[in-house]
């Protein structure tokens, strides 16, 4: 019989397996041959790249995972001679054995026998090692010597031949995941290689109900268990990536009424371009409530600054504002959240304080300043030394914003996004009792 021509390998880029307990390292990516190219000398495959399973579970637990003939492989009755647990046997690329030359009536094969299913390989030849697992909901409708059939509802039948620890029953009700027994060797008393055989039984039209190739579902849902998809990039995200306000290990020191004026800089890291007038820093604990914080020039009481200019995915966008110290002495906190004004907030993930953006300061005895006199003094990287930490990843989004000091907290949110620490400290300045010119004094 004729073997089909060659045809371009399929390859998952970037998927990185090992073959554990006993054979040869795998490839380092997945690949596989098309559908219906069978192994030279084993018959007319099927050509056929429908998935007539969608959304299934890889039948067996864990990767690696290796489809390709039992027969026609290393050790097998008309393969090369040598152990089945050769490494050749355990590497990519896949192939298709659904048509391999066999006596079982095939209506869907070109020649109208063949093999009925896929045999599968675990990532060793050891019997009773790997989980076999429902690849979908469905009642257990046999358990023979060496065969255990899963019945879905829409009528799909899914068989295991040849596992060993067989865990179910007939009637049995199994989920999507559950455990179905051992990829072994079982074979009615007389032991087969290795491996999981594996069916797919569907009513088609016009030919009723007969196996089909699962070729291409396995592929699909192997795919899905070695590189699940990536969440998609949130619309809005916010990294931090400096800012003038010095970082330190204690909060601002003001005197009543004093103003301090600073900026923020940060990433966009989302898709969507942050705009001056709708992309803020806002205040949270709760959101939008008044700060006693709120310094000349900021929008309103709640919203320390619009982003300075258009800023797209990818750039760095600046947040200027200042801070006003309250006219009592005491410690004050304010926490800051992004906002897309009207759409979304992001940054802000709900948790303890101490993990939020926030800006902290402590209003010290001194002369009460008016605000025409209040003195506004720009913060540099001068006025106090610098943050060992300071280059940490930071982020803001909408899975969470949050404070991390080295060695601190890990990431929250659904996207685990890392958090970053963003205290905006200042060290204190007091004007001299006498003399014409201010002295600076760390506390």
């Amino acid at each position: 019989m004729r073997s089909l021509p060659r045809r371009p390998l399929n390859v998952l880029a970037g998927v990185c397996l090992a073959v554990l307990s006993g054979a040869a390292p795998a490839a380092a990516q997945f690949a596989y041959r098309p559908a219906g190219e069978l192994v030279t000398g084993s018959g007319s495959g099927r050509v056929d790249e429908r998935v007539y399973a969608p959304g299934i579970r890889y039948p067996i637990q864990d990767a690696p995972s290796f489809l390709n003939s039992q027969v026609w492989g290393v050790g097998g009755n008309s393969g090369p001679s040598g152990s089945q647990c050769a490494a050749r046997n355990f590497s990519y690329p896949w192939h298709d054995n659904f048509c391999e030359s066999r006596s079982w009536d095939m209506p869907l094969c070109p020649s109208g026998t063949g093999h009925q299913g896929q045999d599968i390989r675990a990532s060793s030849c050891m019997p009773n090692v790997h989980p076999a697992l429902a690849v979908a909901d469905g009642t257990i409708t046999n358990v023979g010597s060496y065969s255990v059939y899963l019945t879905t509802a829409d009528g799909t039948r899914f068989d295991y031949l040849h596992m060993g620890r067989v865990a179910v029953a007939v009637g049995d009700t199994v989920r999507r995941g559950e455990l179905m027994g051992y990829v072994s060797n079982e074979f009615g008393g007389t032991a087969t290689t290795v491996h999981l055989h594996f069916n797919i039984r569907q009513s088609v039209s016009g030919v009723g109900s007969v196996f089909v190739p699962p070729y291409m579902s396995l592929v699909r849902a192997y795919e899905a268990l070695v590189a699940p998809p990536v969440a998609p990039t949130p619309r809005f995200r916010g990294e931090f990536v400096r800012q003038s306000f010095p970082l330190a290990s204690a909060s601002f020191e003001m005197t009543p009424g004093q103003i301090l004026s600073g900026s923020i800089d940060l990433r966009n890291t989302g898709t969507e371009t942050w705009r001056p007038g709708q992309t803020f820093l806002g205040t949270t604990q709760p959101r939008d409530r008044a700060s006693v914080l709120a310094g000349p020039g900021w929008p309103n009481d709640h919203r320390a600054a619009s982003v300075a200019g258009d800023v797209p995915p990818g750039m760095v966008g600046s947040f200027v504002f200042t801070v006003r110290a309250p006219g009592t002495p005491g410690e004050y906190r304010q926490f800051f959240s992004l906002v897309e004004d009207g759409v979304t907030w992001f940054g802000d993930d709900g948790g303890p304080p101490d993990d939020q953006l926030q800006i902290r300061v402590t209003v010290v005895p001194g002369a009460q300043a008016s605000d025409a006199g209040s003195e506004t003094m720009p913060l540099d990287a001068g006025d106090a030394p610098p943050d060992p930490d300071a280059s940490t990843d930071r982020s803001l989004s909408a899975a969470g914003c949050g404070c991390r000091a080295a060695g601190g907290r890990a990431a929250f949110g659904g996207l685990g996004v890392t958090l970053g620490a963003l205290a905006l400290l200042v060290t204190r300045r007091r004007r001299a009792s006498r003399g014409s010119h201010a002295r600076a004094r760390t506390p």
